[in-house]
């Protein structure tokens, strides 16, 4: 573990680690405690250098992957069951909402789990599907088809929403899916997804939210060289 920041907050509430590597898909998770104003800690494994992968983590969580959520030495995985776990403790536009809202803010950020994330994974290690490097080559070609239609229907699902709304948990994790598409090499060409884009943006615009993710690029950028 080579860092960690600990945020302090006007909320009360259970001792919380957040185990994160810069701009991976728990950048949302930080978003969400952070929105809710949840005290927490973000321990830094960086994903890049293999920490996620080794021990000690692999103690923490055998799968070797972020975010994970210590709370109170109870661990949470998966970035959709820690944010909704967040969502309930911090309200953020949530606990109000009727049953099938909640649905189906639950069943978007699935389909960003499943169809973006599976094919940004196989973009940056096709390898790892692949016996060869002309089989990697054509799975990583076949991703980014994938992935574009990916974005295609999460920017669909984004632009049925009601933009006036507080923002949610769903907010969190699109806004980072966002970043990853402009700041990615891959993400260059890819269908245009203005309603993602202006989600991003909402976040840029908030302070609070803004600092984290600048501090989240900055880290990211210093783990690049």
């Amino acid at each position: 573990m080579c860092e960690l920041f600990i945020r302090k907050s006007a909320r009360e509430s259970n001792h919380m680690r957040l185990y994160h590597s810069p701009m991976s898909i728990a950048l949302a998770c930080r978003l969400a405690l952070t929105a809710a104003d949840i005290d927490h800690e973000v321990v830094i494994v960086s994903s890049l250098s293999g920490e996620t992968k080794q021990a000690p983590f692999l103690s923490i969580n055998p799968l070797g992957e972020v975010p994970t959520l210590d709370v109170d030495g109870a661990i949470v995985t998966q970035t959709v069951a820690i944010l909704n776990f967040i969502a309930d403790l911090g309200g953020q536009g949530w606990v109000d909402a009727a049953p099938i809202a909640r649905a189906k803010e639950l069943s978007t950020m699935i389909v960003a789990a499943v169809e973006v994330q599976s094919a940004w994974k196989m973009i940056n290690r096709p390898n790892r599907y692949a016996p060869s490097d002309a089989a990697a080559a054509e799975v990583g070609a076949q991703a980014r088809i994938r992935l574009d239609a990916a974005y295609t229907e999460l920017e669909r699902r984004i632009g049925l929403r009601d933009t006036s709304s507080p923002l949610t948990v769903l907010d969190y994790y699109a806004g980072v899916l966002a970043l990853w598409k402009i700041m990615a090499p891959a993400g260059k060409g890819l269908s245009p997804t203005p309603h993602l884009d202006a989600v991003k943006d909402r976040l840029m615009n908030t302070p609070k939210l803004r600092q984290v993710i600048d501090e989240d690029i900055a880290s990211y950028t210093a783990m690049m060289g």
